[in-house]
This record gives C-alpha cells, structure tokens and sequence, in this order.
C-alpha cells in the first residue's frame, strides 16, 4: 500500500468517528468539528507522511491555516469560560 493511500484512509477513518461519535453524542457546535479535523489532520499527516518536496510545502501552509483556525477556536473557548 501507497503512503498516499494509507494516508488518505487513515485520515477518513478519523473524520468518520469523529463525525459518527460526535453525532451520537448530538454535539451541533462545528468549531468542536473543525478543531478536531485540525487534529486529526496533524496525527494522519505525521503517522503517514506521504508528501513530496513541493506537496511538503503546501501541506505547511495548509497545516498553519488549520493551526490558526484552532488557535482561534481556544481563545475564542477560553474567552466564553472567563467572560
């Protein structure tokens, strides 16, 4: 099996749980949805990192969007809990 190919159904098979258990659990917020793809992103990408030279670098910059998007969820969470 390709590095691609392990990449891509591991990173399915945890966006399906993830929507599946969430789903069971009725949780309708999707910044926890976001955050979590974030997440999961980073663990499929680093358990199975099938990129090459020039894919590495859009993956970098798709990685920093996603991590600000995530950051931006935390601070917006940690304001709620403070505020």
């Amino acid at each position: 099996m390709e590095k691609m190919d392990l990449f891509l159904i591991l990173y399915a098979t945890l966006a399906f749980s993830t929507i599946f258990v969430l789903s069971l659990l009725g949780e309708d917020g999707l910044d926890v949805y976001v955050a979590l793809f974030a997440i999961e992103f980073f663990i499929a990408s680093e358990l199975a990192s099938p990129f090459s030279a020039p894919q590495y670098r859009r993956k970098t910059i798709a990685e920093m969007v996603m991590l600000l998007i995530f950051a931006g969820i935390v601070v917006e969470r940690i304001i709620q809990i403070l505020g």
